[in-house]
């Protein structure tokens, strides 16, 4: 009977860790030897408190301003942080945020695609961010955590990620979602960085935020499932391209689909619409929605 135990722990201690975590449970896991807890935020609030055991890094380390449009770092770069931050193929990684405003959720959801698009699997996020954790009124601590480098060498998955001749060559081939507010999606709403208004033709609209609540709590599973399978008719088993204005509010999107709900083919179009709509000799459609239909 201690044998069967014992394998039946080892077993469940290989499993990846949930994609969405509670406060509880990390609360209850952050002593575990395999677990980096990491804080995505501008720095000032880290050193006043941030939850025990937390390294810290922020959006800047993972994409940077290319002349053109925002985009992912150089793979050396971010190898680069990944080992700074003691993180390595076999980490189980938590990632969370302050949440002092709704970007500061994305920082930490596209550090969840980079890391992903890296090769690094068994990531996170903290359900509710570092205000969920308050709100259950759990321990913080302002000492600093002392980390010891990795060496992981990056495994980049280009499953994850697409370009703008990717987009083209697929347009009306798969179904597409755009993670920005409807207004914007529609073009009667200008995007202050986008000279043309609309979206790319044949996209459809999730804004980012109807996943959660007012607290940045994730909304119920269930519902999720229904809103994509049978709302927007995707097949987990077959591929999706999601997009934005420039990577931030669709990589909610790609852990929403890819992380909580499993679908196993999501790419993330990371230059977006300040690439596409900032082009003359891109298909953009304004003022309707639209469906997919291949």
């Amino acid at each position: 009977m201690k044998i069967v135990v014992t394998l039946c722990a080892t077993a469940l201690s290989l499993l990846a860790i949930d994609p969405l975590v509670s406060p509880q449970w990390l609360n209850e896991h952050q002593n575990d030897s395999q677990l980096k807890i990491i804080e995505v935020s501008d720095g000032e609030g880290y050193e006043f408190e941030h939850i025990k055991g937390a390294a810290h890094t922020t959006i800047g380390k993972w994409r940077f301003d290319n002349g053109t449009f925002l985009s992912v770092r150089p793979i050396a770069e971010i190898e680069k942080e990944i080992n700074a931050l003691g993180i390595n193929e076999k980490s189980d990684i938590v990632l969370y945020a302050p949440i002092n405003e709704p970007k500061d959720l994305l920082k930490a959801s596209y550090i969840y695609w980079a890391l992903n698009y890296h090769g690094i699997k068994n990531i996170a996020l903290l359900d509710g961010g570092l205000k969920g954790w308050k709100n259950s009124k759990l321990p913080l601590t302002h000492e600093n955590q002392n980390i010891t480098p990795s060496t992981y060498k990056a495994k980049i998955d280009l499953s994850k990620i697409a370009d703008m001749t990717y987009v083209k060559n697929h347009l009306g081939k798969l179904p597409m979602i755009d993670a920005r507010p409807s207004d914007m999606y529609l073009g009667v709403t200008p995007t202050a960085t986008v000279k043309r208004n609309g979206h790319i033709k044949g996209g459809m609209s999730y804004s980012w935020n109807y996943s959660v609540d007012k607290e940045y709590v994730l909304k119920d599973k269930k519902m999720l499932e229904s809103v994509f399978k049978e709302g927007y008719g995707l097949d987990k088993n077959k591929e999706v391209l999601v997009y934005c204005t420039g990577g931030l509010e669709t990589s909610f999107n790609y852990f929403v689909l890819n992380g909580v709900l499993g679908y196993k083919n999501v790419r993330l179009y990371d230059a977006s619409m300040k690439e596409w709509g900032n082009r003359d000799d891109t298909p953009i459609t304004q003022y309707r929605y639209e469906t997919f239909q291949k």
